[in-house]
């Protein structure tokens, strides 16, 4: 079983701690102590404290993706940490933005100099330990989240369509079972769980973490083609039956509640405080 710690998501189970609108995991392997995101700002550092945790002992910082609510907190772990390799698959200074009625905001991450020379931006699966992988998604076949529709990245002085070539995917092999850890999800769950397997065929997946991006907050107000969404999603998930999934941050309570109707206690929530062992 791998030993995990929710540092910051957006709701709370520990009330001495702070939330955000953001998701940080602290991941205990035999091998290495593993971080995966920061959440939006310093708090995932205050609550590690506050729990006895010490984050100079991280060995690798991995960023599931490029959005300020997972990268915010980076500079501060540079400043407590100078050994942890940062590991991340947005190209260098990418920009990222949200579109709203007001027009473009950015949404990205912001890099001290300090930071920019430790960071390792990846094009490739990388192998982090002996049995720890960080991978970019492959598979492009299923439904992705309604919500990328108002997510861009600019390229010069034109905003395109945010592809999410820069969302990776975190997965541990323990003793042949794998674990899979992806923050938002913004290629979709299946294409997620399928590009994992492609990657390792014949292998059992055993644990599904991360935000599933369909942050609605009632079934009622779920678009029909996240709706459709959910449907596929929960079909997949009764034919791959091994999987449990553990989800927050960026899942909503109204999905939360009908991937809970349908596949029952296989859905758990997770939040600030909380220690899984997965």
């Amino acid at each position: 079983m791998i030993n995990t710690t929710v540092l910051l998501e957006n709701s709370l189970y520990n009330r001495n701690l702070k939330k955000a609108h953001g998701l940080s995991l602290l991941i205990k392997t035999p091998e290495q102590h593993i971080l995966l995101d920061t959440g939006p700002d310093s708090k995932f550092y205050k609550n590690a404290k506050k729990m006895g945790i010490d984050l100079s002992k991280v060995d690798s910082l991995v960023l599931s993706h490029a959005h300020y609510d997972h990268t915010g907190g980076v500079n501060k772990f540079c400043k407590l940490n100078e050994k942890a390799q940062i590991l991340m698959f947005s190209p260098y200074n990418e920009k990222y933005y949200g579109k709203s009625k007001f027009g473009y905001h950015f949404i990205g991450y912001k890099f001290s100099s300090r930071t920019q020379k430790r960071m390792k931006y990846l094009q490739n699966p990388l192998q982090i330990s002996a049995h720890c992988w960080f991978i970019p998604c492959s598979v492009d076949f299923y439904g992705k989240p309604n919500k990328n529709e108002s997510l861009y990245k600019k390229l010069g002085k034109s905003y395109v369509k945010d592809n999410f070539k820069h969302e990776g995917i975190l997965i541990y092999d323990d003793k042949g079972e794998l674990v899979i850890f992806n923050s938002c999800s913004h290629n979709g769950v299946i294409n997620s769980i399928e590009s994992v397997r492609a990657f390792f065929p014949n292998k059992k997946i055993r644990s599904y973490v991360g935000g599933f991006h369909f942050p609605y907050s009632s079934v009622d107000k779920i678009k029909p083609e996240d709706m459709r969404n959910l449907d596929e999603l929960i079909d997949y998930a009764k034919i791959q039956s091994s999987i449990k999934f553990y989800t927050g941050h960026c899942t909503g309570n109204g999905a939360f509640d009908y991937l809970r109707k349908n596949l029952g206690e296989r859905v758990v929530p997770i939040s600030t405080g909380l220690e899984l062992e997965l």
